[in-house]
């Protein structure tokens, strides 16, 4: 009934919304200041002291010198020096009022491919994490990584990573070795994950070889663009479309980019999966979105998508995100006080929601 009511409350606004964003995005930023209770019309101090805790921010693993990229450009060149540099990254921190990051690894030497490394080398990142936590207590927390293309083991560390290591959330980057996470072989990820009330993040990567024909001549299209909002969503449909909430209903699927395009299909999606004589959820697409999924604010948007993400999915699944170093603090902040919310509103979207859905305190 809560969740019913705060949907209501936030519907009530739409009309006071669409009529604010035109004003907004021309400069104007009175009826914004309405809806925060702000009566003054200078901008809002992003060093407020609103607790932030901004929950897909990516770090260099292992540590060591960040190679050049010739293709990319200086300021991107920029963004790949800062992952390593936590010196540089606390202040930007602070300039923005981000109370802690939550990290997800990037690394530039490939995790060895057979069965030993590969655990090997989960093991040591989620050691490597703990440390790097540890040092810089209340700053930041850590995500889990797994070795996924072995499940029983990925079980285990994942067990390990949250008894031991108090890793209570885990990241997943794409396809493993052109793979699904809704493969059966998979499912006792699932399991464990659901037993130990452990999140799973699914972060874009590029798709898999035979998926990127489509691509071919446009460049452009890899990556940021297009690719990863595809593959990425497509990843989190096959989760829904195999059974796996089914199966595991209390598990809990993030998915960054303001939800990867989800939200906006709702409608699209039930109507699609209706026209097939052999389906065999026991809800329809969209509560599955609704109900298990929760997302995230990372990376660069307008105004209006939030907005159109609130109404679809509730303002208690939406978490706050920078995708830092590709996003800095001050740009993510600025993005949510663009946004007309309510003060209750966006303390749940800067921290209360991950506070609750990735067990942070």
């Amino acid at each position: 009934m809560k969740d019913k009511t705060s949907r209501r409350e936030f519907l009530r606004n739409a009309a006071l919304t669409a009529a604010a964003l035109p004003v907004l995005f021309q400069g104007g930023s009175r009826t914004a200041q309405a809806m925060n209770g702000s009566s003054t019309d200078a901008p809002r101090d992003i060093k407020a002291k609103t607790k932030r805790i901004a929950v897909e921010e990516h770090w260099i693993f292992p540590a060591g010198k960040v190679p050049v990229v010739p293709e990319f450009s200086a300021s991107q060149s920029l963004a790949f020096a800062r992952l390593a540099d936590f010196e540089l990254r606390l202040p930007l921190m602070e300039e923005s009022g981000i109370t802690m990051q939550v990290l997800q690894p990037v690394s530039f030497l490939a995790p060895p491919t057979d069965r030993d490394g590969v655990i090997a080398w989960a093991k040591r990142y989620n050691d490597g994490i703990t440390a790097l936590v540890g040092k810089y207590p209340g700053r930041f927390a850590g995500y889990a990584s797994l070795p996924i293309a072995y499940p029983k083991e990925a079980a285990d560390e994942l067990e390990r990573a949250v008894t031991q290591l108090g890793l209570k959330r885990v990241a997943i980057a794409g396809s493993i070795n052109g793979e699904y996470l809704d493969g059966q072989k998979f499912w006792p990820i699932w399991e464990r994950a659901e037993r130990l009330g452990v999140p799973i993040y699914l972060h874009p990567a590029n798709p898999p070889l035979e998926s990127r024909r489509m691509y071919e001549g446009h460049p452009e299209l890899m990556g940021p663009a297009w690719s990863w909002t595809v593959d990425t969503a497509t990843h989190a449909l096959r989760i829904i479309g195999a059974g796996v909430f089914d199966a595991f209903p209390k598990s809990t699927v993030i998915l960054g980019h303001m939800g990867e395009s989800l939200p906006y299909l709702l409608a699209r999606f039930d109507e699609g999966y209706a026209m097939f004589k052999n389906r065999k959820l026991k809800k329809v697409v969209s509560d599955y979105i609704k109900e298990n999924i929760v997302i995230t604010t990372s990376g660069k948007y307008n105004p209006e998508a939030l907005v159109c993400a609130i109404s679809a999915m509730g303002i208690d699944r939406v978490l706050f995100a920078d995708d830092y170093p590709w996003v800095t603090p001050k740009e993510a902040v600025q993005q949510i006080e663009r946004t007309p919310l309510s003060d209750l509103d966006k303390e749940k979207i800067y921290h209360l929601n991950a506070e609750r859905w990735l067990t942070l305190s």
